[in-house]
């Protein structure tokens, strides 16, 4: 009798072992698919995040580029009234030039 309690008891303990080894074999290959699910899940979400910075670059590149271009015409067009006031009074004065130096051809001649 005693030795049938003891070989059960064997049993249970061998039967228990088993299936902690069991439960540990699972527990690490949960373990294994989690690391695997949390480096894809984290290569994901940083394709996403490197997407969404490109985009907002891309756009904050155009709306520079747009306003750049603005602050170039304006720029030019300044120029241009700048330059054609300019050649307006450099005709002005060629103008009394010529009319001075034709004032003292004649006050000479």
């Amino acid at each position: 009798m005693v030795d049938k309690v003891l070989a059960e008891i064997k049993d249970a303990e061998k039967k228990a072992e088993e299936n902690l080894a069991e439960a540990l074999k699972q527990a690490k290959k949960i373990e294994r698919e989690a690391s695997i699910d949390a480096i894809r899940v984290y290569d994901e979400t940083y394709a996403e995040i490197k997407k969404r910075a490109r985009e907002k670059a891309d756009g904050i590149l155009k709306k520079a580029k747009v306003d750049a271009e603005a602050e170039a015409q304006k720029i030019i067009a300044q120029a241009e009234d700048e330059v054609k006031k300019l050649r307006e009074r450099a005709e002005r004065n060629i103008a009394k030039a010529s009319e001075q130096v034709f004032k003292e051809i004649i006050s000479y001649g």
